[in-house]
């Protein structure tokens, strides 16, 4: 006799949900560490799961509960456990968190929900941020971010040395994304296990979660299967067995490359650090298929550094060359344990271990027919769509499955097949979009701090700490580290290269950024990890030394540009101003120091800090100073107010031309011969040291005699353009001086002025030609000596001497002059009375 639907549901509801009836005796049963947080009247239905070495592990279970509003919320966070029962008659745990809680349909009293289970590093995937790490290495760092979170429980089997990190940059990346970048980075893997005691209570530790995260080396040892027995039979799956067995299990070949070959530039040793590695399995008849990686800045310490990550690479690349797929019915299958397959005639004793990479999970509760017919004529397994996604080969549907029965797949390698995560051989790292800004950082109350490899430290704007950039955050979202990685001083970051319009082996431009100034940076190849300073930046706190434009109040539109550094303690300052002013160009070297300048152009008043342009000065070129001056030239010295043509903007002539003064000179020279002949002739003195001089001189500085290059210098012609084909002239060698001479020339006048003495001295010969007047004037004494002879000689009229106030005294040269002679040279003298 066939009951009414509706009394068919109630009986079905009574049985799964009866007094002590809910989990009892189920193949799969669903328990909370905090048992307030599941509700008695959730029966577990069916579930998938999937666990990978490498990778967190994920369980979608279907419950059923005869409460139609469960509310979703007290699931989340709460860690579970879901459990399998065993051949043995114990059960299989796997302990997760619930991540996500959603109600699929009700019907007749009966509902069907979903959680989601996975282990702690869910948390880790849903916290982004922006840290720098510094000298630290991977196993350092990852336990420092997994410490942040009281559920991590987890523990190291690493014995491969680890380099420490200059720096390590998590950046716009989540806690997990960046843990497994890292871990891969350098070999690293990561497994888990599961507490097997059958106490729901928490882990030591109070919050800790009751499954361990296992970080291990391609050196660690597997461990055997839990429960055990490490032997698995090759058989066929039947309820009449006492063991369960793997039913499928088949190799698969996949072509990989199978070679490696890596390069990276250190700058500070000046080489590339490089290695190659080449497969020796056997590639059948494939050609070389190699992965050279040549980018990249500073990845490898030294040569066995790069050595070691091409291993690595090689590795992981082998591991996925050859791969072992089954599926079957045995519970203790989880991902990072070894096993040995027994009775399976392809592989035979010392050829059958082998090591689990992934397993699927699916089962579904032991509901007897009857209920299951009516779960499916009440909850349609529409409501479940979805549950099965993503799993390996070979892993059954829930419609495969039958009431009370348990399905996995798996994926396995040979146990002595080093496990090195595929996620080496591909570049995980965030890439820096574009450039950033950030603040020089460096010792305390020190205006710059660098090293001998013109580099800097700087604190990013994201940086987060005790003292972070200006309006940054103090908070660093950890209890345990509130110091956070925001120093602001020398040891918030790391040394960064700043770069230069040039630079070489001890020649180039060079500016330091200063402590406090905000500076752009770059990366290289755009790895986080790579920094390098570009420029620096102008701010609202740091504004430009010569400011014009809107809101400046200059009385220009920007024609002022240059360049202008001050003291470390803003005493004083260095300055070069270009002004581009229409028909007033202009440019200014300045040292505060003693207000030493060079000005040329088109001179005009200016602040020495400002852009203001003040009234005219004047034009040509200036250079003053408070202190000491010196004009100094070791091969010559030319002072001419002579100008030279100009060609377009450019002046023609050469440097020593002084062809004015040369021909000026000849005249001289011309002139005192003649006066000196004179003079001979009617026997008067006459120096012809002086005169020789003078010729001399003019033999040093005449390109006709000596004063000329010699016809090429430093490989170029020394030779005057012919000034209409602009070829060289061999007859027009370009002047020079002979010797270390001073010669001052001026088409005008030169006039020497002095408040206090003007000293002449030669140590050989002093010679005065004039081809006009010659005026000395004395306010007090003129005094003439000479330490042998002196003459005094007048070609053309007399000789007169003077006295205005008093007598004209001649004594020693009238009583030596010849009276023959006297009464032939005229001469007057005159003197007046002494005035009272």
């Amino acid at each position: 006799m066939n009951l009414p639907f509706s009394d068919t549901l109630n009986s079905v509801i009574n049985q799964l949900f009866g007094p002590g009836l809910s989990q009892h005796a189920r193949l799969i049963t669903l328990s909370s560490a905090q048992t307030a947080n599941l509700p008695e009247s959730l029966v577990v239905e069916r579930f998938h799961g999937q666990e990978s070495v490498n990778d967190n592990f994920r369980f979608d279970i279907d419950a059923l509960s005869v409460s139609t509003d469960l509310d979703l919320k007290q699931f989340i966070g709460s860690e579970l456990t879901l459990r399998l029962l065993q051949v043995d008659g114990s059960r299989r745990a796997w302990h997760g968190y619930c991540t996500q809680a959603s109600w699929l349909g009700a019907d007749g009293g009966l509902a069907r929900y979903r959680l989601r289970l996975e282990s702690f590093l869910a948390f880790l995937d849903r916290r982004r941020d922006s840290f720098l790490f510094q000298g630290m290495s991977v196993t350092d760092i990852a336990s420092a971010v997994l410490k942040e979170y009281p559920q991590a429980n987890f523990s190291l089997d690493v014995t491969q040395t680890l380099a420490r990190r200059e720096i390590c940059t998590q950046y716009r990346e989540s806690d997990y994304a960046f843990l497994r970048r890292i871990l891969a980075s350098e070999g690293l893997n990561f497994r888990f296990e599961h507490q097997q005691d059958g106490d729901d209570g928490q882990a030591s530790g109070q919050q800790q979660a009751r499954h361990k995260l296992i970080i291990f080396d391609r050196n660690a040892k597997a461990p055997d299967l839990p429960g055990g027995d490490a032997r698995i039979r090759f058989h066929r799956v039947a309820a009449t067995e006492s063991s369960d067995a793997i039913t499928d299990f088949s190799a698969v070949r996949s072509v990989r490359s199978n070679a490696v070959a890596l390069a990276s530039w250190h700058p500070e040793k000046i080489s590339s650090a490089s290695a190659e590695e080449s497969s020796s399995l056997d590639a059948g008849e494939l050609p070389a298929l190699p992965v050279y990686d040549g980018s990249g800045q500073q990845d490898f310490a030294d040569q066995k550094a790069a050595s070691d990550h091409a291993l690595l690479m090689l590795q992981a690349m082998e591991l996925q060359n050859k791969c072992f797929e089954g599926a079957g019915a045995v519970r203790q299958l989880c991902a990072g344990v070894q096993f040995a397959l027994i009775q399976h005639e392809r592989y035979p004793e010392g050829e059958n271990r082998f090591r689990l990479l992934s397993v699927s999970h699916s089962a579904r509760n032991n509901f007897d027919n009857n209920i299951a017919h009516v779960l499916d004529e009440v909850l349609p397994a529409s409501l479940g769509q979805g549950l099965v996604s993503s799993l390996s080969p070979g892993t059954s549907s829930d419609d495969d499955l039958k009431a009370g029965t348990y399905r996995n797949s798996f994926v396995a390698v040979r146990d002595v097949v080093p496990v090195v995560p595929t996620a080496i051989t591909e570049r995980l790292k965030p890439t820096a979009r574009g450039t950033q800004t950030a603040l020089v950082t460096g010792l305390p109350d020190a205006a710059v701090t660098t090293d001998r490899n013109h580099r800097v430290k700087v604190q990013f704007h994201w940086q987060r700490g005790k003292s972070p950039n200006p309006g940054g955050l103090r908070e660093t979202g950890n209890l345990d580290d509130k110091d956070g990685n925001a120093n602001g001083n020398d040891s918030s970051g790391t040394w960064i290269r700043v770069a230069e319009a040039q630079s070489g082996p001890n020649w180039g431009s060079q500016f330091i950024p200063r402590v406090g100034s905000e500076v752009l940076v770059d990366f290289i190849e755009g790895d986080i990890d790579r920094p390098v300073v570009v420029a620096q930046l102008y701010n609202g706190s740091d504004a430009p030394p010569f400011p014009a434009g809107a809101d400046s109040g200059i009385n220009h539109a920007g024609s002022i540009s240059g360049w202008h550094s001050t003291a470390h303690d803003g005493s004083g300052f260095n300055q070069w101003v270009v002004d581009d002013t229409q028909s007033q160009l202009r440019m200014r070297l300045a040292s505060s120091t003693a207000k030493s300048q060079l000005n040329l152009g088109h001179l005009v008043e200016q602040a020495d800090t400002g852009a203001q342009r003040g009234s005219y000065r004047g034009q040509g070129f200036e250079l003053r100073s408070d202190a000491w001056g010196v004009v100094r030239g070791g091969e010559g010295l030319l002072l001419s107010t002579t100008a030279r043509p100009l060609n377009g903007a450019s002046v023609t002539g050469t440097q020593m031309d002084a062809a004015g003064a040369i021909a000026q000179l000849k005249g001289a020279k011309s002139l005192a011969q003649t006066m000196s002949d004179s003079a001979t002739q009617q026997q008067a003195l006459s120096s012809t040291q002086a005169l020789q001089a003078k010729t001399d001189f003019l033999a040093l500085i005449d390109p006709s005699d000596q004063g000329k290059h010699p016809a090429s210098v430093n490989g170029q012609d020394a030779l005057k353009s012919d000034g209409s084909t602009r070829n060289t002239d061999a007859a027009q060698p370009v002047e020079k001086f002979a010797k270390a001479a001073v010669l001052m020339d001026s088409p005008s006048s030169i006039n020497w002025t002095s408040n206090a003495s003007t000293l002449l001295y030669a140590a050989e010969n002093l010679q005065w030609t004039t081809q006009g007047d010659v005026h000395w004037s004395a306010a007090d004494t003129a005094s003439a000596a000479a330490g042998k002879a002196a003459s005094f000689y007048s070609h053309d009229g007399g000789i007169q001497a003077f006295a205005a106030n008093g007598p004209v005294s001649l004594p020693r040269l009238m009583r030596a002059m010849d009276r023959s002679r006297c009464r032939r040279i005229p001469m007057r003298w005159r003197s007046w009375p002494t005035r009272t």
